[in-house]
């Protein structure tokens, strides 16, 4: 008989994963659930949308006919309920559907403050999907006001797309640096700096405490913690992103700090539901695969962390339902060194390693490297036990595969320090760590938890 996958959310992980499945075992009855409006598109391409470079078709990676020629069936629903003793989805259509295993992979959405104004017409909660998206680009009016509340790498995003459509935006950030987390103080000035030199503003330490409306009902300004009045005829929040998880309240799945708790096969305490992608907290069964290359158990929120798991879950689920002798293994996820790369506002990052460890922790030795006078380029190396360990590359990016092999290859820089962003340094002849002296990455588990929201 063949074997029934089902998988909740369409997205990066479980449109991966639907496909691994498939190659996998071509007579599998494959479920591919998807509770968005549109097919699978890239999300890492909203921003280059709303800037008009790029056009809608370009943004979807697999139309439904796609998966229809690949024999994944795309159910366009929402699930309500897991019934994890009888195997079953009740769906919110009333649709019930058996599985023999089962992928949650449905990432999350935009956090709603409790604010005053929040429902006034102009007024979005997130810059997280392709709806967002559409919307702002609908409600955008070149030479209006906008308030982005929440400077983070989301709402500098938003901010710049907004601003590319003409708006004058201010941007209003609770902590004392924009780009927060993964900018440090010295990053986020020269962040800030180039907010303003194309024409933004912000403001720092303030939060939103309300959103006036006009006797129509219409957004009209923010009111801000200092008593500060910002107009605003749109109004964007990109304060965090919390899971998608509620409805597996009373399901028997293990939820722990708002994620899917899963080990390190990706697998939940039911052996036969798996979790992927930005929903999923790990914690592995064996603390021995707990290695300095191995910190992502938090949800680390990129495309290709995303991709991997569901890879790697769908890898697992097949495996665990194999009927051939030794077809399979379950194999742990090794999402290996931290590593982001992106565009905070419109300057380019690449984030690797511990790339911003507690300046007051003796343990770690942080180098700032010459920019060639360039005021919005900023690099920034951190070094522990002679090794490589950090690196904060923001503007002009360089020698970003050079430092990623030095660190991956746990070479001893001791001595070269300051040579490591010359671009005649290379590290052939630097000897290599023992493998019991890496590095910790407590720091690191630390940083990722933020990008978490717990």
């Amino acid at each position: 008989m063949p074997k029934r996958y089902c998988i909740v959310g369409s997205g990066v992980a479980g449109a991966s994963a639907a496909e691994q499945l498939r190659r996998l075992d071509a007579d599998a009855e494959i479920k591919l659930i998807n509770g968005e409006s549109h097919s699978f598109y890239r999300r890492l391409s909203l921003a280059s949308y709303l800037q008009k470079q790029t056009d809608l078709a370009a943004l979807i990676v697999r139309k439904p006919e796609d998966f229809a020629e690949a024999k994944i069936e795309l159910v366009q629903d929402f699930v309500n309920r897991v019934d994890s003793d009888q195997n079953k989805l009740h769906l919110a259509s009333g649709q019930e559907l058996d599985y023999d295993s089962l992928l949650i992979a449905t990432g999350g959405g935009a956090i709603a403050p409790r604010l005053p104004g929040i429902n006034l017409d102009g007024v979005r909660v997130g810059f997280w999907d392709l709806e967002d998206t559409l919307w702002y680009e609908s409600r955008a009016v070149a030479g209006q006001p906008a308030v982005v509340i929440g400077g983070g790498v989301l709402g500098l995003e938003l901010a710049d797309c907004l601003q590319h459509l003409g708006m004058k935006v201010t941007i209003v950030q609770l902590g004392q640096t924009l780009g927060e987390p993964l900018t440090d103080a010295v990053s986020g000035e020269i962040l800030g700096a180039r907010v303003k030199e194309k024409g933004a503003d912000y403001r720092l330490g303030v939060s939103a405490e309300a959103i006036l409306g006009d006797d129509q009902g219409r957004v009209r300004a923010v009111v801000t913690s200092t008593g500060e009045e910002i107009p605003a005829t749109l109004v964007g929040m990109c304060i965090g992103i919390r899971p998608n998880v509620k409805w597996l309240e009373g399901s028997g799945v293990i939820l722990e700090q708002g994620c899917i708790r899963v080990n390190e096969y990706l697998q939940t305490n039911i052996a036969n539901i798996y979790g992927a992608g930005d929903c999923t907290i790990i914690r592995p069964i064996d603390a021995h695969l707990h290695t300095s290359n191995m910190v992502g158990y938090r949800a680390n929120r990129t495309w290709q962390v995303a991709t991997n798991q569901g890879l790697c879950a769908a890898n697992n689920m097949f495996s665990n339902h194999s009927d051939a002798a030794n077809q399979g293994e379950h194999r742990p996820y090794d999402e290996g060194m931290f590593y982001n790369a992106g565009v905070l506002y419109d300057l380019p990052y690449t984030m690797l390693g511990l790339f911003n460890p507690d300046p007051k922790d003796t343990n770690y030795q942080t180098y700032i490297y010459d920019t060639a006078g360039d005021p919005f380029a900023y690099f920034k190396l951190t070094v522990a036990a002679g090794r490589l360990v950090g690196a904060m590359l923001i503007g002009k990016q360089r020698r970003t595969n050079i430092l990623r092999r030095i660190m991956e290859g746990h070479y001893i820089v001791t001595g070269h320090e300051h040579e490591l962003m010359d671009p005649k340094f290379k590290p052939n002849d630097l000897p290599v760590a023992p493998l019991n002296d890496r590095a910790g990455d407590a720091d690191v588990e630390a940083k990722l938890a933020m990008y978490a929201g717990v």
